[in-house]
């Protein structure tokens, strides 16, 4: 038993930590994840609910017309110099996306009404007014405006980019008048 016990007792303090050992073998590379969706870069959407909009008296040729100005910086030089801004209304009684210009007239024929944009660095002015005077499209309930850029479109000598943008559309199918097909295009979310 004391044989047992002076094994025991011979034991000393823990001494310090060694050196690490040398790495070990990588394992096998996992399997690719799934492709994620396509961004673009290229695309803004800008929205404006027609409760944000406080219409002014103005003209548009001449015309008297109730207008609204809003700064949008994304309307930046770029956009002037290599791309295009595509507007739509949205006529919610109706459900339906419309292009800017919008056009409709009653069904007498005898009164039309229009409603128009357009942009310049950093601005976005929308224009409204009928056969007689100003118009207040308070059935129009949202604008959306895509701004779009594209500096690999170079346009004819003559062509400015946004004809370009818009012929390349045209080229891939695309019906710019309809805002689903453009959103699609582009793999905007509405």
């Amino acid at each position: 038993m004391l044989a047992l016990l002076g094994l025991f007792a011979c034991e000393g303090p823990e001494g310090p930590q060694g050196p690490a050992g040398p790495a070990g073998a990588t394992g096998p590379q996992g399997p690719a994840g799934p492709a994620g969706a396509d961004g673009n870069a290229n695309v803004t959407i800008v929205s404006l609910l027609y409760d944000d909009i406080t219409w002014t008296a103005g003209s548009y040729l001449g015309r008297a017309a109730n207008v609204f100005s809003f700064t949008e910086n994304g309307v930046n030089q770029d956009i002037i110099d290599h791309g295009t801004v595509l507007g739509y209304c949205y006529v919610a009684w109706e459900g339906i996306w419309y292009p800017l210009p919008f056009t409709w007239e009653n069904l007498s024929g005898i009164s039309r009404q229009y409603v128009l944009f357009g942009y310049t660095l950093n601005t976005i002015t929308i224009y409204a007014y009928e056969t007689s005077g100003v118009l207040d499209p308070s059935a129009i309930t949202e604008y959306r405006f895509l701004l779009i850029t594209d500096n690999t479109v170079t346009a004819a000598k003559g062509e400015s980019a946004e004809e370009a943008i818009i012929a390349k559309l045209k080229k891939e199918g695309v019906d710019i008048s309809d805002y689903y097909e453009v959103a699609d295009y582009f793999g905007l979310e509405y």
